[in-house]
């Protein structure tokens, strides 16, 4: 057989026992965020059969701008950083950690049309109308296999109930006790490709205690977020790095 033949096969075996781990979207549909951060960027890879609410969730937020300004509010070390609530927007740290995207933060403006005339027709007959403002929460989708890894991205909810997630989301920082406590109890959406550097530097700040146990004193704001679709969207770079990832979670044994 040619040299390059050869070579093709095995890695065309190679994607296939990797992909095999986890129904990982085909390259051309796979989703993409970049968040750009004070302290850089982070690329995360959305996993769309796993978590397909959380996955169309955090795309809508992202695509609207909805994180930019937002900062990462929580950060433990060898544990997770946690952001994207809304209400850090303010700078009182009395409220982060609260906040939840509202009705208005996730519809399409058709939908936004249809329930405004649905609120005003519920007015016009005596009824209180539909809120736009009121918050909107995701069902759970809690996976046995998905494991917590280090750079895995996952939803933050209340304790109860547990379709309670929104927008907030946290980065697994090291495979601690912590974090595999957290197997198959919060929805594991997707990883990290590049940026832990990013994460180590956020999640290591010096904290302020008057602000809050796990609260940073100078926290780190998302600036921006880019959402891009297919693997051809990257750079060769991070092309190396999304294939190097999906083998690292698949040689952790987590898989859906």
């Amino acid at each position: 057989m040619h040299r390059f033949c050869k070579y093709a096969l095995l890695c065309g075996i190679l994607l296939f026992t990797v992909a095999g781990a986890g129904a990982f979207p085909a390259d051309d549909e796979a989703p993409f965020v970049r968040l750009h951060t004070e302290e850089g960027m982070i690329l995360l890879a959305l996993f769309p059969d796993l978590a397909p609410y959380h996955t169309a969730n955090f795309l809508q937020l992202a695509s609207s701008g909805y994180y930019a300004d937002t900062y990462f509010h929580r950060i433990m070390v060898d544990f997770m950083l946690q952001g994207g609530c809304p209400n850090t927007k303010d700078f009182d740290p009395r409220n982060d950690g609260q906040g939840n995207p509202k009705l208005s933060d996730v519809v399409t403006d058709t939908e936004r049309e249809q329930l405004e005339a649905i609120a005003a027709s519920l007015s016009a007959r005596g009824y209180v109308g539909l809120d736009l403002n009121s918050p909107v929460f995701l069902k759970a989708e809690f996976s046995p296999t998905a494991k917590h890894l280090r750079g895995t991205l996952s939803m933050a909810r209340r304790s109860r109930p547990v379709d309670s997630a929104g927008s907030q989301f946290f980065i697994g920082h090291h495979r601690s006790a912590s974090l595999a406590n957290l197997d198959g109890q919060y929805t594991v959406f997707g990883h990290v490709v590049v940026g832990m550097d990013v994460a180590d530097r956020i999640i290591t700040a010096e904290k302020d205690s008057r602000r809050g146990a796990d609260q940073p004193a100078e926290p780190v704001k998302i600036m921006r977020t880019e959402v891009s679709t297919g693997v051809a969207s990257l750079t060769e770079d991070e092309q190396a790095a999304y294939r190097g990832m999906l083998k690292e979670i698949a040689d952790a044994d987590s898989s859906w």
